[in-house]
C-alpha cells in the first residue's frame, strides 16, 4: 500500500528541479468520499494532493486540453490501469507525445491502493496486457448479464427506455478521455447530422453514434456514467462493444501506443462474416 506523503513528496521533486510544469491528480471533492482533478503547479497545491481507492476518476482527458502540451514541457499524471491504457490510444492517435507525460501509476484493490511499475506508457505494456488476458468477469455485473439474456426486442426496448431520460446535456461526452475533437457532429448544424433536441430520435441518434465512435477505444472507465446526471449506465453499452470487438478482431483497446484503431486498420485475416 502506498502513502499520500510519499507520493506528495515524489511531486515537489519533480517541481523543484523543472521536471515537470504541471502535476495532475486528486484532491478533495464535495463530500469525504468524492476527489476531483487536481492541478499541481506549487508545494502549497501538492499538499493537498489525495490518493486513496476513492480516486476514481480518469484523468487522461485533460492532457489533451489545447496548448497544454505546444510548449514541449513535461507533465505528470496519477493514472489507474484504465487511464493509462487511454494515454495509449491519445497517442496511437496522434493526439499526445507521450515522452512528455510521467506517469504516477496506481491501482485500487478494495480500500488499498497499490503503486504500479514504471513511469512511462510503455513500461506498463505487459501489465495491461495482464488485463487483456484476465479481464473482469461479467458475472461481476449484474445489469449487463442480465441485458445478454434478453433478446433482440427486449435489448431494443430497453436501451430505448434509458435513452428517452437523456437530456443532451453531453457530459458524457465532457468527461470521455476519448471525445476529445475539437467540433464534435453534434454541434454541427450545416448540414445537422444529429438532431440536438431532447425527444426519442435525437437521443437515440446521439447515444448509439456515441457508442459506434467508442467501439475498439472505449477503457472501461466509467467517467460517463458517472457524469450522466440522469444515470442511464452508459459504460454497459461501451463494455458490450468492447467485448464485440474483442471476440471478432482480438483487439483490447490501449494495449500500447503503436496500437492501430481497429475500425480504422485492415488485416487479411479479419472476418468477413458481415459481407453477404
Amino acid at each position: 500500500m502506498i502513502t499520500q506523503e510519499k507520493y506528495r513528496s515524489k511531486v515537489k521533486k519533480l517541481l523543484a528541479d523543472g521536471s515537470v510544469k504541471m502535476v495532475i491528480g486528486y484532491g478533495p471533492g464535495s463530500t469525504a468520499d468524492r476527489r476531483r482533478p487536481l492541478f499541481v503547479r506549487s508545494f502549497e497545491d501538492a499538499d493537498q494532493l489525495v490518493l486513496d481507492s476513492n480516486c476514481i476518476g480518469n484523468l487522461s482527458g485533460y492532457l489533451v486540453t489545447e496548448g497544454l502540451l505546444s510548449d514541449e514541457k513535461h507533465v505528470a499524471i496519477f493514472l489507474r490501469p484504465e487511464g493509462i491504457r487511454s494515454l495509449n490510444i491519445l497517442a496511437a492517435e496522434s493526439q499526445l507525445n507521450l515522452d512528455q507525460i510521467i506517469i504516477f501509476g496506481f491501482d485500487s484493490v478494495g480500500r488499498e491502493v497499490n503503486s504500479l511499475p514504471g513511469e512511462h506508457a510503455e513500461e506498463f505494456v505487459e501489465f495491461i496486457g495482464s488485463i487483456k488476458e484476465n479481464p473482469p468477469e461479467k458475472s461481476r455485473d449484474p445489469l449487463l448479464y442480465r441485458i445478454e439474456q434478453m433478446n433482440s426486442q427486449e435489448r431494443f426496448a430497453f436501451w430505448k427506455e434509458e435513452f428517452s431520460r437523456c437530456i443532451k446535456c453531453y457530459a458524457c461526452r465532457q468527461s470521455c478521455p476519448m471525445c476529445y475533437c475539437r467540433r464534435c457532429i453534434v454541434d454541427s448544424n450545416q448540414p445537422q447530422w444529429v438532431n440536438t433536441s431532447s425527444h426519442t430520435l435525437g437521443n437515440f441518434e446521439w447515444n448509439i453514434v456515441r457508442a459506434f465512435h467508442l467501439a475498439g477505444r472505449c477503457v472501461g472507465c466509467g467517467n460517463c456514467d458517472r457524469a450522466c446526471p440522469v444515470n442511464i449506465p452508459l459504460r454497459l453499452i461501451n463494455a458490450r462493444m468492447a467485448e464485440e470487438v474483442l471476440e471478432s478482431f482480438d483487439h483490447f483497446a490501449g494495449i500500447s501506443n503503436t496500437q492501430e484503431p481497429v475500425l480504422a486498420s485492415f488485416k487479411k485475416e479479419d472476418s468477413e462474416t458481415f459481407i453477404l
